[in-house]
């Protein structure tokens, strides 16, 4: 048989093996699944949390409000059900009283009136954080300063062709986009959660060290003493495993895709070349780590727990911690194989250049080397020929 013959049937001998496992569903495969259902739920709802819809809202209609130039324009313009700002929905009374009233019964948030000369919105308690409330005052904010400009316009003494061709529009924030794809805060958490899920496979790789391990098992021993060359069975394990992982991390990554809506930038297709990098660094660094005697899946698990810390993958708190890090450290967050990981698929959304993806996978290539490297070695030396 030849070598290249002898690693594929080593290789499909230990994916069968592994994907009996429920260590390789549970982790691997369930847990990022799990979890991603778990995040759309959760983020699903968030942007109509910051939509302003139309509120009710009272509006004394007294002398002073009549009095007050260009404000029943603005109302007017705001409660049309056809304009472009619709945020409330008027209810006329006739004075502050009856609109207080109304407010307290729950007909309306609050309501605008007109004291000493300039319009003054008050909000009840119970309904200062809707979300059109800031808008409304932006409104009335940008009506005063408006009628100040006229104000002191016309005491220079122009006339109204004059103001006019003073008139620029007002935009008091402008959106512009410097990135390819419009940013998005949701992603942050799923591409921890993909980098989670690939370094949830290097469980899989640790058992799959184990089991070719002379002080394993006595079936480690066992398969130290086969007639196969040791680096044809090292080599098939980790390309068993390395497939089992690859072919998880997959599903994982179109399940958050069809569920989640998650955008991956243009280049789609090179997020496949992501996962497979990052699945072969997670490998070899599983192998590396079954090398150890006392290593266990819980120890494992707390390591990938600990450096999803850092990818921000806990929540505001964790990604706070994980900025101040990378801010401060730099050297030290870009240690971080989890943190590679995600920001590869950052580098394909964000960014119009390739270099930073590249980075992101030569540094990872750097990482499966070195890890492979300490595999292979450690493996040698606790083979049966010498213990």
């Amino acid at each position: 048989m030849s070598a290249v013959s002898e690693v594929v049937t080593i290789g499909a001998y230990q994916a069968l093996r592994l994907v009996r496992d429920r260590v390789l569903l549970l982790w691997t495969l369930g847990l990022p699944v799990i979890l991603s259902l778990i995040f759309s739920s959760m983020f699903s709802g968030m942007d109509e949390l910051y939509q302003a819809d139309p509120v009710e809202l009272g509006v004394v209609l007294d002398e002073p409000y009549r009095n007050a130039e260009g404000l029943e324009e603005v109302v007017t313009a705001v409660s049309s059900q056809d304009g472009e700002m619709h945020l409330v929905n008027t209810h006329p009374v006739s004075s502050p009283a009856e609109a207080e009233d109304a407010a307290l019964e729950g007909e309306t948030i609050g309501y605008l009136a007109v004291e000493d000369g300039e319009p003054v919105l008050h909000v009840s308690p119970a309904s200062s954080d809707e979300a059109t409330v800031p808008v409304l005052r932006a409104v009335l904010e940008s009506y005063l300063s408006t009628r100040a400009e006229y104000a002191a316009l016309t005491a220079q003494g122009l006339g109204p062709e004059q103001m006019a061709a003073t008139q620029v529009s007002r935009t008091h924030t402008q959106e512009v986009q410097v990135t390819q794809e419009p940013a998005d805060p949701q992603v942050r958490f799923y591409y921890a959660l993909l980098a989670f899920a690939c370094g949830t496979g290097a469980a899989v790789s640790v058992i799959a060290a184990q089991g070719v391990v002379a002080t394993s098992s006595p079936l480690g021993a066992r398969r130290s003493l086969a007639g196969s060359a040791r680096w044809r069975v090292v080599l098939g394990t980790l390309a068993g495993s390395w497939v089992c992982i690859v072919a998880c991390l997959l599903i994982a990554f179109y399940v958050i895709r069809a569920v989640a809506d998650i955008s991956f930038g243009p280049s789609i297709w090179l997020c496949h070349v992501a996962i497979a990098v990052a699945s072969l660094m997670t490998c070899a660094a599983g192998a590396a780590l079954g090398t150890v005697r006392s290593m266990s899946l819980g120890i494992v698990s707390g390591i990938v727990a600990l450096l999803s810390l850092l990818t921000g993958l806990y929540g505001p708190g964790a990604q706070q911690l994980a900025d101040t890090v990378e801010q401060s450290a730099p050297l030290l967050a870009q240690a971080n194989p989890l943190w590679q990981i995600a920001h590869s698929f950052f580098a394909l959304l964000y960014y119009d250049s390739l270099e930073p993806f590249a980075r992101c996978c030569a540094v990872m290539g750097g990482m499966t080397l070195l890890f492979l490297a300490v595999a292979l070695v450690r493996m040698r030396r606790l083979s049966h020929e010498h213990l």
